[in-house]
């Protein structure tokens, strides 16, 4: 992916000015600066979340590869861009379902009904966020029952179980403790490497 100077407004209060970023293949890229400076508001132009709001407004280009589809353009379903990519933000925010509906929502989502299907996408999912062996005998169980740290890695684990193209991380550390910090830290570099 890539953003091409790509300008983001508030209503008339410019938010981004003229950003132009190239996004690699299997790396992970940090935006790193202070509060305030736009960093969650650039995040948010990739998957369209700005447009859940009237008087917001993009200009310029945010790439996606390999098909060089504009996210931006106005012909392009935020819904589509939201079914390529995936977010985790800052706190984690599970739904008030069971721990094993919660990843498999964005599947239902897309139209998979088969259960054998959603049950390994979950499982591998769980795998992949390293929750799986701490949760596979109580996948029935609300998710609110987790810690942070766990409820912050099923949110990864549902970002994860839809292949998402581009995973899109809000600072997802920074309400958890140091312990599971480093887990969600090691996982990213994990995730990298897939």
């Amino acid at each position: 992916a890539a953003a091409r100077d790509l300008s983001f407004y508030y209503g008339a209060k410019q938010a981004l000015k003229s950003i132009s970023l190239p996004i690699y293949d299997k790396r992970v890229t940090a935006l790193i600066g202070p509060s305030g400076c736009g960093k969650s508001t650039f995040l948010r132009c990739f998957n369209r979340m700005h447009d859940l709001y009237p008087g917001n407004r993009y200009e310029g280009e945010i790439r996606l590869y390999p098909d060089d589809v504009n996210l931006l353009a106005p012909e392009v379903d935020p819904i589509e861009v939201r079914m390529r990519l995936s977010m985790v933000f800052q706190k984690p925010n599970p739904f008030p379902k069971s721990i094993f509906e919660n990843v498999a929502y964005g599947l239902r989502i897309r139209g998979e009904k088969r259960r054998s299907v959603l049950m390994d996408r979950v499982e591998e999912a769980l795998k992949g966020a390293a929750l799986w062996t701490e949760v596979q005998d109580r996948l029935d169980d609300l998710a609110t029952t987790l810690s942070g740290g766990q409820q912050q890695r099923l949110c990864i684990a549902r970002a994860l179980a839809t292949d998402p193209e581009l995973l899109l991380f809000d600072e997802p550390t920074s309400a958890l403790d140091p312990i599971a910090t480093a887990s969600i830290e090691e996982l990213i570099h994990e995730l990298r490497e897939k």
